[in-house]
């Protein structure tokens, strides 16, 4: 296959990965707090054979999730005594910061890999909206982007 062709085929594979990430994550229908944050607990089951690809992902997700000035907090578990299963706790200081945290890369290559390795996806259950009881006052925004860490600039999958 010439190196256009090639080119042309990896240009419309990561195009399409973008278009159907995009599709999920818009009937993501956010639900803020009273206080304005927007928290998520989302249950994942992954399929048989894709957790180290689900971690390596993830652990980018994480890495560069918290270094948005909008993140309050970004963390993924697995839970104990399974195989396959993992709890993903987020709060955003608003659905501005969520909405941009949508648009970054890694999160793009997030829901790619969701796509391709969840035994159900998010719209199939397991996306809960939570509140704090108690909130608690904020430390402020972070000073530093995810743009100043290579690996949230470019992302491969």
């Amino acid at each position: 296959m010439s190196k256009i062709k090639t080119y042309a085929l990896g240009a419309l594979i990561a195009a399409t990965t973008l278009i159907t990430s995009q599709a999920a994550m818009a009937q993501i229908k956010l639900h803020p707090s009273p206080n304005g944050e927007v928290a998520i607990v989302v249950n994942l089951e992954v399929k048989p054979g894709a957790e180290a690809e689900f971690e390596k992902v993830f652990h980018r997700s994480v890495t560069c999730s918290r270094l948005e000035p909008g993140n309050i907090t970004f963390n993924i578990h697995k839970v104990l005594g399974t195989e396959r299963s993992y709890v993903l706790y987020e709060v955003w200081r608003n659905e501005a910061a969520l909405n941009s945290h949508f648009a970054r890369p890694y999160t793009v290559a997030l829901f790619s890999m969701f796509d391709r390795n969840l035994v159900r996806p998010l719209s199939e259950g397991g996306l809960n909206f939570v509140q704090d009881l108690q909130p608690q006052a904020r430390m402020a925004p972070a000073k530093t982007t995810p743009d100043s860490e290579a690996e949230c600039r470019w992302v491969h999958s």
